[in-house]
């Protein structure tokens, strides 16, 4: 019975605590300690003598990454973090201070927009404070799991390493947006000039013709007389519409920034045809990757999955990890917390399975990440592909049909100058 007590509180998801305690001797002392609770951190420390002052959960890991930190206006790139993290990790390794390692960042490699960003991060280090803290105090220009793995890092005396795998999961998720971007750089580009030409024959080409319709006393069709209406519309009153058009810009972003705005957007996000199997696909990626990478390092389950929540900004993908972090509360097991959910797939939550039971979860988990990464890239490039056909089908049939309502005219006025 007692082994079957000790081996389910083994099993209860674990978090880090910080705690402050007088010792025998009545001298305070501060430290950490992972535990399942903070009741469970204060009976440890009562059962070693001590006085319990206060215990609550680490917020440097615990924290979602949406701080009150000022920011300066998102000029830090994730490329310029990683290759920040890679250039302190390896320095680190070699043996070389911190403070020395952030002073040679600010001249070697930077780019001038993101030095301020190491000055201050020196400026920080150099009076004393731990590299956790000042990354912290950069807002949202660093992300929390940049946070959590440097607080390891000084938790456990590897810094080097902590950081290098810091560089490494920011490489990635730079990689899978610019992969995301590049293939919505061909939709975009495709509408971008199809409006453009659209608005050059209104403003442009359609005039002429319709000075010539004049002059010939052509009959104007009905689809003619639509298209030099809507020519006038944007000559005439051009100044109007794009006043027009920006304040529905405007409106449609305070929607989409308002909590049901959000919602709609998440709803098409992952439930449209082919954007909703993306969305999916990515989330597991970036899902997966995270969690490996903060499990590996040591950050226990119940951090891991509170940085996860506050790194994204999708309300279901919020919603997700809620859930999951209140049933692992509730005593369930990770893989219990996942099958209740729908967001990951049941192949990924089986390798999940496999990996707790065996103790790689952090190796299973990487090992799904790359799977999900594989899987992203195929499915891009045949959203791609399959996207490239329908947009010149569509802009082709918008041309033909502006090019019939110019040309039908032209058959009344040759049956007035034959007749």
């Amino acid at each position: 019975m007692k082994v079957t007590m000790a081996t389910e509180l083994d099993q209860q998801p674990r978090a880090t605590f910080v705690y402050r305690a007088l010792d025998a001797e009545g001298r305070e002392s501060n430290g950490m300690m992972a535990a399942a609770s903070a009741q469970e951190v204060a009976r440890r420390l009562r059962a070693e003598g001590r006085t319990v002052l206060a215990v609550s959960r680490d917020e440097a890991l615990a924290a979602n990454g949406r701080t009150d930190a000022p920011t300066r206006g998102g000029r830090t790139r994730r490329s310029d973090l990683a290759l920040l993290c890679r250039h302190l990790g390896t320095m680190a390794e070699a043996g070389v201070p911190l403070a020395e390692a952030l002073e040679a960042a600010k001249t070697e490699g930077a780019r001038a927009e993101f030095r301020p960003f190491v000055e201050a991060l020196a400026r920080d280090v150099e009076s004393g404070m731990a590299l956790s803290q000042a990354f912290a105090r950069r807002g949202r220009e660093v992300p929390a799991i940049v946070v959590a793995l440097s607080r390891a890092a000084e938790s456990t005396g590897q810094l080097g390493p902590m950081l290098l795998r810091a560089s490494e999961h920011l490489r990635r998720h730079d990689r899978l947006v610019k992969q995301l971007r590049a293939a919505a750089s061909y939709p975009m580009f495709m509408l971008g000039t199809g409006s453009v030409i659209v608005a050059a024959l209104l403003v442009f080409v359609l005039p002429r013709f319709a000075k010539i319709y004049a002059e010939r006393g052509a009959e104007l069709p009905a689809p003619t007389k639509l298209l030099l209406g809507a020519s006038d519309l944007v000559r005439h009153h051009a100044p109007a519409l794009g006043f027009a058009v920006a304040a529905l810009a405007v409106a449609a972003w305070l929607f989409m920034r308002s909590a049901k705005g959000a919602m709609l957007l998440d709803r098409t996000r992952f439930g449209a045809p082919v954007l909703g199997k993306l969305a999916r696909i990515a989330f597991v990626a970036v899902a997966c990757r995270t969690l490996a990478t903060l499990l590996a390092s040591g950050i226990h389950l119940l951090d891991a999955i509170a940085i996860c929540k506050g790194l994204v900004r999708s309300p279901r993908a919020e919603a997700f990890w809620t859930a999951v972090d209140a049933k692992l509360r509730d005593g369930s097991t990770l893989v219990e917390a996942l099958r209740a959910e729908t967001l990951l797939p049941p192949s990924v939550v089986s390798m999940v399975a496999a990996g707790e039971r065996s103790g790689r979860l952090p190796e299973v988990l990487s090992r799904a990440a790359d799977f999900a990464e594989e899987d992203l890239e195929t499915a891009l490039k045949q959203a791609t592909a399959l996207l490239e056909p329908v947009l010149v089908v569509v802009f082709g049939a918008v041309l033909g049909l502006i090019a019939i309502a110019l040309l039908l005219p032209l058959f009344s006025v040759a049956k007035v100058a034959t007749g």
